[in-house]
């Protein structure tokens, strides 16, 4: 590994790109330099993936120009841009598990040793001790025989930086590199970042954790909409003004009931929860016509909460419905309970695409169209004529495929499936991901409905207007546990990226309790 002989610089200027005439980034300028590290923070959606995607060769810009120390250069493959000194980490591992930290690197080298008396095959010797020494460069203690699959998070994590690191580029680009890490290991992580800078690497990052950002980067480049709206030094700048510069000066999403439909009485209750192994236990309690909105970055056990509550995966803790013990191990218990579950992949694991909307309708109360064991087709067509008309689902029929539906009228259809069903909860992932606008609308008029008729809502979205359109109170993850919950009286869209992003500072009112009646219990409860 060597560094830059000087200062260096790489970017972008005036980036324009669009999908099928959708435009997704507008004259966006970045630039990195040598021994540096550049945050780049923005919502979903903002336009982050595409621009890494064109910084790296995957993407070819529809507009716009690549440079390198001044000069214009143009990368047709992720390969022309590891030849210029441009390499990538990528969020998700891309790692085989079943092969040693040293056999993965191999699979990045251009120079590989060879054994000339073994009719060039690869002298595996000379190679670990290479790789050992690319390792003790990192200051990463790992060794090089050692499987991938047996290496934590983290030192899954140090092997993808190494892989990329083996072709000593002048350039290093992470997406979300700590994304799924519990703290200590970010730490380590956010560690080496730190380390390659001091070699003289420039480093591009992108994050949610405005904390990490404050405490490693140097300067920040913030996209909103697809346009870069600012690039600031780090010094003097707070997690509160990076979580405002994101969301912007929108108008908050409002469309909600002037009267809450909340009810005193509870519905679900929870104790004793853990949804990591690391995590503090956690207390809840969810209303009739109350809907709680759970969110946090990937990794902080917002979704696995969800997931729970509706059975997808055995809740580690006890539960209540109505006072009376229940058991929550798989999704049919929890729809025994009168509990529904809609997952983020509606298509996989939500609806039978190749089945009709009829039947995905009455898919999860078949008992209810039968007779005699037998289902009947009258029932199933009324029923599903029912719903198409009162949820509005734009369909040419109800025999129709639910594969030829919109996203946001498959998403209909699933709410169509328990509502039919008689449930009083439904727990739900991302409700609006992949909708347009208009369904986007319709789809939060239906939990809305549900709601004030006394069921209750748990759902979980990244979304934060979604989060504050919808939610009577919105519960914060971090790292494996519940860390705040409050009114969403209490936050604005600014706060709300704050306190996820790990600013506790960002909202100044205390969390409300667990029950909205006052519970003395406390929000979070951690052991010693």
């Amino acid at each position: 590994m060597t560094a830059t002989t000087g200062p260096s610089r790489f970017g972008v200027r005036a980036a324009v790109h669009d999908y099928s005439g959708v435009v997704v980034l507008r004259e966006v300028d970045f630039e990195l330099r040598s021994g540096e590290i550049h945050a780049l923070l923005g919502e979903n959606g903002s336009g982050k993936s595409t621009l890494i995607k064109v910084l790296t060769g995957a993407v070819r810009p529809s507009g716009g120009t690549l440079f390198l120390d001044g000069e214009p250069v143009t990368f047709a493959t992720p390969q022309q841009a590891q030849a210029a000194g441009v390499a990538v980490v990528h969020q998700n591992y891309n790692l085989f598990p079943d092969l040693s930290v040293e056999q993965t690197l191999l699979t990045s080298a251009s120079g590989i040793p060879r054994r000339a008396r073994a009719m060039g095959a690869v002298d595996h010797r000379s190679w670990r001790r290479t790789v050992g020494a690319l390792l003790q460069g990192l200051g990463v203690d790992l060794d090089p025989r050692a499987l991938v699959g047996a290496l934590g998070p983290a030192e899954r994590k140090f092997v993808e930086i190494a892989r990329a690191m083996v072709a000593e580029p002048r350039f290093l680009i992470l997406d979300e590199p700590t994304a799924s890490l519990e703290p200590g290991a970010a730490g380590r992580v956010l560690d080496l970042m730190r380390t390659l800078r001091g070699r003289g690497v420039g480093l591009a990052f992108v994050s949610h954790r405005l904390d990490e950002v404050a405490a490693t980067a140097d300067r920040v480049t913030v996209l909103r909409d697809g346009e870069r709206v600012a690039e600031r030094d780090t010094v003097g700048l707070t997690t509160a003004e990076m979580a405002r510069l994101m969301v912007g000066d929108r108008p908050q999403e409002s469309a909600r009931p002037v009267t809450s439909s909340v009810r005193p009485d509870v519905l679900l209750s929870v104790r004793d929860v853990r949804v990591s192994d690391d995590g503090a236990p956690f207390d809840l309690d969810v209303h009739a016509g109350e809907t709680v909105a759970v969110t946090g970055l990937v990794g902080s056990g917002a979704a696995a909460f969800v997931s729970m509550v509706g059975g997808d995966v055995p809740l580690r803790g006890r539960a209540e419905m109505d006072g009376r013990a229940i058991s929550l191990r798989t999704a049919r218990e929890a729809q025994a309970h009168g509990i529904g579950f809609i997952p983020e992949d509606r298509k996989a694991r939500g609806l039978v695409l190749e089945h009709s909307c009829a039947v995905n309708v009455s898919l999860a109360s078949l008992g209810q169209v039968s007779r005699a064991g037998r289902i009947s087709r009258g029932r199933l067509l009324r029923r599903a004529e029912e719903y198409r008309t009162r949820l509005d689902i734009r369909m040419a029929q109800v025999t129709a495929p639910a594969s030829s539906l919109s996203g946001g009228n498959q998403q209909k259809v699933l709410v169509a499936k328990w509502l039919a069903s008689g449930v009083r909860l439904i727990a739900v992932e991302e409700p609006t991901q992949g909708v347009d606008i208009g369904g986007r609308a319709q789809i939060h008029d239906l939990l809305r409905e549900f709601t004030a008729g006394g069921g209750a809502v748990v759902l979980f979205s990244t979304d934060v207007h979604e989060v504050l359109a919808l939610a009577d109170r919105v519960a914060v993850f971090r790292h494996g546990s519940l860390q705040r919950l409050h009114s969403h009286t209490d936050l604005d869209q600014a706060q709300l990226t704050a306190l996820a992003g790990g600013d506790d500072a960002a909202v100044t009112r205390p969390p409300t309790p667990t029950s909205v009646t006052g519970s003395s219990r406390s929000t979070v409860r951690t052991e010693n």
